[in-house]
């Protein structure tokens, strides 16, 4: 493993709290406590490596998805140990152990997805500005968050 990432893991440990998700020159990155997970995008990336730091650094799987563009934000959920992982593009979910394509969300045509957030009951938001979006089972793009929405 290359020095920047083995700096990146022992901060990331040291700190012992969840760092968020952030994107930027080093690429994404994001710890999960609970799992102790540590997600990595590279700069300009969207390829996401899970790891587990529980034992040591075990690779458990690559995410990967054809139609994600960079990464912007992801995050780790304890429930089902899946991983999502936003681009500017849209809001994809993967089994945290296989790296499988579980499901994607499309970005509402002109919107640019900008940051993720979790409520208290795990459910993640992806937000363009001050708008916030949910994936919904069913639809194939991100839904105004709390919406009523008819799916035919």
């Amino acid at each position: 493993m290359n020095r920047p990432v083995l700096c990146l893991l022992s901060g990331v440990l040291s700190l012992g709290l969840a760092v968020p998700a952030t994107a930027g020159e080093r690429g994404a990155e994001s710890y999960s406590p609970e799992l102790k997970w540590v997600l990595l995008a590279p700069p300009g990336g969207s390829v996401v490596q899970v790891l587990d730091v529980s034992r040591g650094v075990t690779p458990l799987a690559t995410l990967r998805s054809r139609a994600r563009g960079q990464v912007v934000a992801m995050r780790a959920q304890l429930a089902g140990r899946r991983v999502w992982v936003l681009a500017g593009n849209g809001l994809d979910v993967h089994d945290g152990f296989s790296g499988r394509l579980l499901g994607h969300w499309a970005a509402p045509e002109g919107v640019r997805l900008d940051r993720l957030e979790v409520d208290a009951s795990g459910r993640p938001a992806a937000w363009s500005g001050a708008r916030a979006f949910e994936a919904v089972t069913g639809a194939a793009v991100l839904a105004p968050l709390g919406a009523r929405l008819s799916l035919r």
